[in-house]
């Protein structure tokens, strides 16, 4: 029997024998033969047939003859008819046509189910929507999945705020795992138009859509008006409709976005909709804004694309009037809340939401096997287990005292605050001491955020030197750190998980890293965690898909190795260079970031570099004293005092040399090679190449400093384990499939050698040269020393070939080794030096002039450590010393000169009529807090250098005082009628340091990801392909 049509149609009632309570009318909007003929199948084989179904031609050039379509849903009892609307005509236009022309259901509720011909429903889903359609019900809305992975949801309703935001939940693509099933039953505040089953009644009290809002608007509006009106919209997550999602149904479209907007503008009262519009323009264009600096483009489109809802005066009308049974106040939980909205607008910026969400990757990782078959906890497991059996003498140590640090090796120790190791990287005039004027690496800066955290741990307490405990923290967690970070950068490289933990395992457990840990070489250390980070950036950056932000990245972690190790800054800096003059035009964009943000981040450090260009092959716990070792240990990267694991580095650089004879075009293996011919020649060659000499005073003075030999040795091990990385993807498929059994070969060697690297050093342990940092002063001596006097402390001790001594006051020194700085003996420096040789009985200067000297520098005290009783005899015999105690093996003596009124000596003084006075200090190098008062008239002396005279500005009254140049410490001739002075120590390059933090800001944001979406292929919603 051919289908009426439905203009021609007589109101009569259903040919049903039996008609069910409700009676079904599916409207099918159909556009193309073959998606009808499916989406028609569908139909008859719901467990709950509908009674009725609407054809509604809508395609472009007719559906022409469907009778073979319709002839199978006319055989099946199914009452069918016809119609047809114009190519312009959306499907809210057409539903609407629809209702005016459609005879009224002779009994029970005439139910209207909504489908386009891309739908496909599920066999229960019409069944369990008119089970959820209960009276009080206008809208039901099933789950829409996409068609092809039906696992997959598209929508469950929609979400907005009140201000008409976005903001789906589900998120499209999230994966459909029963999470929202909770939602069955509960109100939406309103249901797009596919597959939703719609009260005919309720559709004709709302009067329709308001097809002047768009798609998503008129829905929206639809489902707005329907809850004032006391009608639900529910979801029904049993309900499932799949179907080919468009675009904009993946992610709301700009149109789709405006649309939303206008439809909550109409639905707000005229005074509100007056007062929202312009406030809402101006936050979306600084959310726009905002986004576009955070680089974060499509974001910021999809901002700017909303701003024509609140400029067009078309969006300042009201909604079609209809009944209004329920207040405002009770749809507030139908809404997304602002908390919410911003919530997602930040995950988005993170790029949090993905597609599959937690709980797809939870299942990922059941399929996968769970996290026992993954190779990365067992890495760590392996890494903690060896770094905690091999530096068991290490953390015993740290567990007597935890808030010191720690001590020997190249580790100074010391107390550090965060706020001290700042003011030594600004200040003009930082170190212990006397000083200098040179200018600090950046690293202190870093050092003073790492201590600035240690001080603000809950729980820790008052910690004697954050900075240490914080460089001990380092040194105990860096390998299994670096055993991280080299796991998960070796994707860069290769795909194969078991793989990337073998060379963790490999790179972490050889001698040069355990050396380091066992001496505390901290630039050795951060080398061993980020060279694997920077390779990997090079690698992304040179590739033709790189990015600037893969090079601005990679700029960042090297700038913060240069600042410890500075030679690493120098090769990254080369490398740049060379792809600016000579690489590709793509590429010279990211070679001008690599060779020119180092640079700039390195700041006013860079001048120091100049001074004393020796310090590029030098850094933090990155020299040695000369060191006789065979070449061909040396050329296995055996560093001597290293637990003996030769043997298994052997096997690694051998696997490592087969790598590279694996056939295929790898440019990165020619610099693996360049890498570690690089690193042989360092190692060999380092113990023959002299940068120095250790300082006098210090316990090894004169002693040749040369470069550690273990930084070479890290780039052989280095370059042969990117070489096996770089050929594990380029085997030749062939190979692979014919000789898989020999290829595992050298893969069990590594991996047999990266174990027994590993159990070796466990075995051996780092070493015994760490221990725990005391201080050497008493307690009274640095409570004087961080007192408003700010005396020193002079630390003497004779060692096997000769006296050693150092000065210590409130300023900090160097916690790490590095090539000290080369300065001349100041007059007060050799002053101080014939006083401890004429204390401890080797001539210079004793009897009265002894302690005058010492007090004049601010010497408060004096510490010798394991004196004679001879020795004792002749300090005691000192006039203006004063013996305090002995204690731990240290003898303590005051200094009280003659003619000082038994004050005892101040950093910053005013003497009058012979007699000084001490001017309280509250800095470092003797700076105070602004104006201090003194007495009228007198000099004003600072124990410092005369060098220190050139940076600071000492006032009086806010005048500025002329230094005395007859005097061989700082002395300032004070007005009589002074009664205020301060002294302030300048800054050291400012303008340069605010431009290194402008570079830093730049980095951060140029290392930042540009954003998008994933590209998806375009499909047009039936209303966009009309037009």
């Amino acid at each position: 029997m051919p289908p009426t049509r439905l203009d021609d149609q007589p109101a009569a009632p259903s040919r049903r024998a039996a008609a069910p309570p409700a009676t079904v009318t599916v409207v099918l909007v159909a556009r193309d033969p073959h998606d009808t003929g499916r989406l028609l199948g569908s139909l008859l084989s719901q467990r709950r047939p509908p009674d009725r179904v609407v054809l509604v031609d809508a395609s472009l050039d007719g559906l022409g003859d469907t009778d073979d379509l319709l002839d199978p849903v006319d055989d099946a009892g199914i009452e069918v008819l016809r119609t047809r609307i114009g190519t312009g005509t959306g499907s809210r236009r057409a539903l609407q046509r629809v209702v005016e022309a459609l005879p009224e259901a002779g009994q029970g509720r005439d139910l209207l189910w909504v489908l386009p011909s891309r739908a496909v429903p599920h066999p229960e889903s019409l069944d369990q929507l008119v089970a959820a359609a209960r009276p009080g019900v206008g809208v039901a809305a099933p789950k829409l999945v996409d068609a092809e992975a039906p696992r997959r949801l598209v929508r469950f309703g929609i979400q907005a705020t009140r201000a008409g935001r976005l903001v789906p939940d589900p998120r499209p693509d999230a994966l459909d795992q029963g999470q929202y099933d909770e939602l069955g039953g509960r109100d939406l505040l309103a249901a797009p138009l596919e597959g939703a089953l719609l009260d005919r009644a309720v559709l004709v009290e709302l009067g329709g859509h308001l097809a002047r809002l768009g798609e998503i608007g008129a829905d929206l509006d639809l489902g707005w008006r329907a809850q004032r009106a006391g009608h639900r919209v529910v979801g029904v997550p049993g309900a499932r409709v799949a179907l080919t999602p468009t675009a904009a149904e993946h992610r709301p479209s700009g149109a789709h976005r405006r649309q939303a907007r206008r439809a909550a503008m109409a639905h707000a009262s005229l005074p509100t909709r007056l007062l929202r519009g312009p406030w809402l323009a101006l936050l979306t264009t600084l959310t726009a804004l905002g986004l576009l600096l955070a680089k974060r483009p499509d974001l910021a489109r999809d901002e700017i694309s909303q701003l024509p809802a609140f400029l067009s005066p078309s969006s300042y009308r009201g909604t079609r009037t209809s009944p209004r049974e329920v207040s405002r106040s009770h749809l507030d939980a139908l809404f997304v809340t602002p908390a919410t909205a911003r919530q997602a607008l930040a995950d988005d910026l993170r790029g949090e939401r993905g597609a599959d969400g937690v709980d797809a990757r939870s299942l990922e990782a059941e399929r996968s096997g769970g996290w026992l078959t993954h190779p990365l906890p067992w890495l760590l497991l392996a890494t903690l287990g060896m770094s905690a059996w091999a530096g068991r003498h290490i953390t015993g140590e740290m567990r007597s005292r935890l808030d010191a640090g720690l001590v020997g090796g190249e580790l100074t120790g010391g107390r550090a605050t965060s706020a001290q190791l700042f003011d030594a990287w600004w200040s003009a005039w930082n170190g212990p001491g006397w000083g200098s004027a040179a200018e600090q690496s950046p690293a202190m800066l870093v050092l003073a955020g790492l201590a600035w955290l240690v001080e603000h741990v809950p729980g820790l307490g008052q910690v004697q030197s954050p900075a240490g405990l914080a460089l001990a923290a380092f040194v105990v967690a860096a390998l299994p750190l670096a055993a991280l970070v080299t796991y998960l950068s070796a994707r860069t490289l290769t795909d194969r998980r078991w793989l990337r933990a073998v060379v963790a395992l490999a790179w972490v457990s050889t001698a040069p890293a355990a050396a380091a840990v066992g001496e505390g070489r901290i630039g050795p250390l951060l080398a061993i965690v980020l060279l694997p980070r920077i390779v990997a950036g090079l690698v992304r950056a040179g590739r033709p898909t790189g990015t600037v932000a893969d090079a601005a990245r990679t700029a960042l972690w090297t700038a913060l190795l240069a600042t410890v190790l500075p030679v690493a800054g120098v090769a990254v800096v080369v490398l740049g260079l060379v792809w600016l003059l000579v690489g590709p035009v793509g590429r010279r964009g990211r070679g001008v970031t690599l060779a020119l943000l180092p640079t700039l981040l390195l700041g006013p450090w860079l001048l120091t570099l100049q001074e004393q260009p020796r310090r590029l092959l030098a850094g933090w716990g990155a020299t040695d004293t000369t060191t006789a070792a065979e070449p061909w240990r040396l050329a296995l990267a055996q560093v001597p005092g290293a637990p003996h694991v030769w043997a298994w580095t052997a096997a690694i650089l051998a696997v490592g040399v087969l790598a590279l004879l694996v056939p295929g075009r790898r440019p990165l293996s020619w610099l693996c090679v360049l890498a570690a011919g690089l690193g042989l020649a360092w190692a060999v060659g380092a113990p023959y190449l002299t940068l120095g000499q250790r300082p006098v005073g210090s316990s090894d003075a004169g002693a040749s400093i040369t470069p550690w030999v273990g930084t070479g040795m890290l780039l052989v091990v280095g370059g042969a384990l990117t070489a096996v990385l770089t050929a594990a993807d380029v085997l030749p498929q062939r190979l692979r499939r014919e000789r898989r059994a020999l290829l595992l070969v050298p893969v069990l060697v590594l991996a047999v050698a990266a174990v027994g690297s590993a159990v070796t050093v466990a075995q051996e342990s780092f070493g015994e040269r760490l221990t725990t940092w005391r201080e050497p002063r008493p307690t009274v001596a640095v409570d004087a020393a961080e007192g408003p006097g700010a005396t020193r402390t002079l630390l003497v001790q004779r060692a096997e070939d000769g006296i050693t001594y150092r000065l210590v006051g409130a300023e900090i020194g160097p916690l790490v080794r590095d090539l000290p700085t080369a300065t001349a003996p100041t007059p007060a420096e050799q002053g101080v030096a014939d006083v401890v040789a004429g204390l401890l009985g080797d001539g210079g200067t004793t009897g009265d002039a002894a302690g005058q000297v010492l007090a004049e520098q601010g010497i408060g005290y004096v510490v010798v450590t394991g004196p004679t009783e001879a020795e004792r005899r002749v300090v005691d015999a000192t006039p203006g010393l004063v013996r305090l105690g002995t204690s731990a093996g240290t003898t303590t003596w005051t200094v009280r000169p003659e003619g000082g009124g038994g004050q005892a000596p101040s950093r910053v003084r005013v003497v009058a009529d012979g007699s000084p006075s001490a001017v309280d200090v509250s800095g470092g190098h003797g700076e105070t807090d602004g104006d201090v008062p003194v007495g009228q008239g007198g000099r004003l002396v600072v124990a410092e250098s005369l060098d220190w005279a050139d940076h600071a500005e000492v006032t009086a009254d806010g005048r500025s005082l002329d230094l005395d140049h007859r005097s061989a410490t700082p002395a300032y001739e004070l007005p009589q009628d002074a009664d205020e002075v301060a002294v302030e120590v300048g800054v050291g390059h400012p303008w340069w340091k605010g431009l290194q933090g402008l570079a830093l800001a730049l980095a951060l944001y140029l290392a930042l990801p540009v954003g998008g979406r994933p590209r998806r292929p375009a499909r047009t919603t039936d209303e966009e392909r009309d037009a």
